[in-house]
């Protein structure tokens, strides 16, 4: 069974991998880029810092990770194999 840390940081990275992606193509700009690795990042940040000693994730929490997991995948340039992978990743202990 997979760490939940691990886990959020599988979607993390995939989609990073996603954003560095569409911006390379074009698909958005870097104005658009910036504001979508704020966003990761400060969700990431809270994650890391708030579950550095304790594995543990509370419902709010994971409500959180839920809505910005459903907001990344609704987005029209994410590839479908990387939802598929993000889906993967969240769905692994559900």
């Amino acid at each position: 069974m997979r760490d939940q840390k691990e886990r959020v940081y599988s979607i993390e990275r995939l989609t990073r991998n996603e954003f560095e992606y569409a911006l390379e193509l074009n698909l958005i700009t870097q104005e658009q880029y910036d504001n979508y690795l704020q966003e990761l990042n400060e969700l990431t940040s809270y994650i890391y810092e708030k579950y550095k000693d304790d594995p543990s994730f509370y419902p709010d929490d994971w409500d959180k990770i839920n809505n910005y997991y459903e907001k990344i995948v609704a987005l029209d340039f994410v590839r479908d194999y990387i939802k598929e992978g993000l889906e993967d990743s969240w769905l692994i202990e559900m």
